[in-house]
């Protein structure tokens, strides 16, 4: 009876398994991209309703500059940062889970 090959040489050779190891791969990458485009669209989606339900809490002014203009700026950008970060981590995480895959003996 032959050994089974490494996924390594699986995805060389592009059988039917290394088609599946590389679908795995690129079905964690979508859902994972998805997850932030959702999370993201809803948090800049809720800016309005935020302006709107915060209303005369934000017609002052800090500095010069509208406090509507400061929380639109400034807390989704540290959002966004922390997002990136976040989806930077995880997307590598899933490369090193697939690239163990491959390594496997």
């Amino acid at each position: 009876m032959r050994p089974r090959p490494l996924p390594s040489e699986e995805l060389r050779a592009g059988t039917a398994h290394s088609a599946l190891y590389l679908r795995r791969l690129r079905r964690r990458q979508l859902g994972l991209s998805l997850l932030a485009l959702v999370t993201l669209a809803g948090v800049v989606g809720s800016l309005p309703l935020v302006l709107y339900l915060a209303g005369d809490a934000l017609a002052h002014s800090v500095l010069g500059v509208p406090l509507a203009a400061f929380v639109v700026a400034v807390p989704p950008f540290a959002f966004f940062v922390a997002l990136g970060w976040l989806y930077a981590r995880r997307a590598d995480g899933v490369d090193a889970d697939f690239q163990d895959l491959v390594d496997r003996p």
